[in-house]
């Protein structure tokens, strides 16, 4: 059986933003940091398989930091603060009032002759 090793990127803040096996990096390891090794799903499928929970919360808050070259969970007050400042994607309303706006603002250009 296969030996993986996983991998992670983190952030300037230790936020945990990607994580992956060394089976699906193909490039260079440059800005990974090794975490762990071993043999399994787990391993080797690291993307859904090795944290117990989402990389990522429901609003879009990395859910995991590095510390001591070890994936631990953030606090919950670290988390309210990512969350706090996250900008919401615009809603399908307001994506078509924004594309309306610059049709009309289009429209009230001169052409160029």
């Amino acid at each position: 059986m296969n030996s993986y090793i996983v991998y992670v990127k983190a952030d300037s803040s230790g936020r945990i933003t990607a994580i992956n096996s060394d089976a699906f990096l193909e490039e260079s390891v440059i800005g990974w940091t090794k975490i762990d090794e071993g043999t399994g799903d787990r391993f080797h499928h690291a993307q859904g398989n090795y944290l117990p929970l989402p990389l990522m919360t429901e609003q879009g808050a990395y859910r995991y930091k590095l510390v001591k070259g070890k994936p631990t969970e953030r606090s919950a007050e670290e988390l309210a603060a990512d969350i706090a400042v996250l900008q919401p994607a615009p809603n399908d309303s307001d994506r078509i009032a924004a594309l309306e706006a610059a049709m009309l603002t289009l429209m009230e250009v001169p052409p160029s002759v």
